[in-house]
């Protein structure tokens, strides 16, 4: 299926690894060019020369914190100088952090994923709308997340900015649908990217078990996070993003998207 991808320039956030590695790569498949940010250098051009060798027609990176005031824009000015535009926006950055319960939950916790998850999206859009509606339109996928509705006390935190972000992202799909800017929010469950597999295999090892089984034992406590026997793979939800950035996806806005193996309603 030809998604009306080729030529478009799609900025990618947190494209060193997980998510924004995955849909880097599937963007750089259906022929994008790519203007790709994140913290690690390292991590980043791997990512970028991966999306060479599948087909990316030009590929640019640049490191930064996008929970900074200045991060999004000193990244899309300088991704604007490259390309001339921005067609695509993908934001998939956050920190992620959980913790035994609300009470030690403090203030400075609640900063870090306020500006890690909220407003470094909020931050980038706020850079890139004006160049869309410059050029007439463009798309954009917030990634937030299945937790927002499943109510787990030790990742508050994490969770009330990614509901924030969902709910940001149905602001924006309302205020610039005349702009032809869509915007829509995926919500991935528990996915396999390489700090969750770290984070897992070795909470399985303090309990004495397998991944498949600490998997199980915390689908059981968690009431059924998903109905799926198995974490999802970072490119099934990269997936969904270049299909929701997609001409194909040309009526879907302001969506909340679930990709969780079930469960979610």
């Amino acid at each position: 299926m030809d998604l009306g991808l080729h030529d478009k320039v799609a900025l990618v956030t947190g494209a060193g690894l997980g998510m924004g590695r995955a849909t880097a790569l599937v963007l750089a498949e259906e022929g994008s060019r790519l203007a790709l940010t994140s913290q690690t250098e390292a991590r980043l051009e791997k990512t970028a020369a991966d999306a060479a060798e599948r087909g990316a027609p030009d590929v640019a990176t640049w490191t930064a914190d996008l929970s900074t005031p200045d991060g999004a824009a000193r990244v899309v000015a300088a991704a604007r100088e490259r390309f001339g535009t921005v067609d695509v926006l993908v934001n998939t950055v956050g920190p992620y952090q959980r913790t035994t319960g609300i009470l030690e939950q403090d203030d400075e916790l609640w900063e870090e994923h306020l500006q890690g998850v909220l407003l470094s999206a909020v931050r980038m859009c706020r850079e890139v709308v004006p160049l869309m509606q410059a050029a007439g339109g463009g798309a954009i996928v917030n990634v937030s997340a299945m937790s927002i509705r499943h109510h787990i006390p030790a990742l508050a935190p994490y969770s009330a900015a990614k509901n924030a972000l969902a709910h940001f992202t149905k602001n924006l799909a309302r205020e610039f649908a005349s702009d032809g800017i869509r915007s829509n929010a995926v919500m991935p469950g528990m996915i396999a990217s390489e700090p969750v597999r770290e984070r897992m295999s070795k909470a399985a090892a303090e309990k004495g078990m397998s991944e498949a089984e600490y998997l199980e034992d915390a689908n059981r406590r968690y009431h059924g996070v998903t109905w799926a026997d198995r974490l999802g793979e970072p490119a099934e939800i990269a997936a969904v993003i270049a299909f929701l950035v997609s001409d194909r996806a040309s009526y879907v806005n302001g969506a909340w998207v679930n990709v969780d193996g079930g469960s979610s309603f």
